[in-house]
């Protein structure tokens, strides 16, 4: 059995080297085996040899799709749906980078109205003018106000 990436599987394909293309069901997922010119073929991760998974039949198929295969099979006869979670990884981790990202990003867009505003009003000549020494009175009544 010949192990194909997607750029590989594409390439196959768009050189007429794939005769048949058939989604088989493996437990709680699907996986992509053709037939080739060269044999059966299946398949892989980018960059690995593993068979890549599908969970959802629509996914493997819009990807099909996009390769331009229209007519396939389905073999569901090993497919065992409550299966589906076993040995699927949990990634908390990933929900808890995505949170900080999205709150990065929230304080950006919150950051940059900021300065967007104090530049209009420089601009405008709006903005209240602070001489040093009021300044360096507010800093240290701030400082003052912090400290344990």
């Amino acid at each position: 059995m010949h192990k194909l990436d997607i750029a590989a599987f594409r390439t196959t394909f768009d050189t007429g080297g794939i005769l048949s293309v058939s989604l088989v069901g493996q437990g709680g997922s699907f996986h992509v085996v053709a037939e080739t010119r060269r044999g059966e073929a299946v398949l892989t991760k980018a960059r690995s040899v593993e068979m890549r998974e599908f969970r959802d039949v629509q996914r493997a198929t819009i990807l099909l799709r996009e390769i331009g295969i229209s007519e396939f099979s389905v073999d569901t006869k090993n497919w065992r749906p409550e299966q589906a979670k076993i040995g699927r990884p949990t990634r908390p981790d990933r929900a808890k980078a995505l949170r900080v990202a999205h709150e990065a990003a929230a304080y950006n867009v919150w950051l940059e109205g900021k300065v967007s505003a104090s530049r209009r009003g420089l601009d405008e000549g709006t903005n209240l003018q602070i001489d040093q020494q009021d300044w360096d009175k507010l800093r240290a009544a701030k400082l003052a106000a912090r400290a344990p």
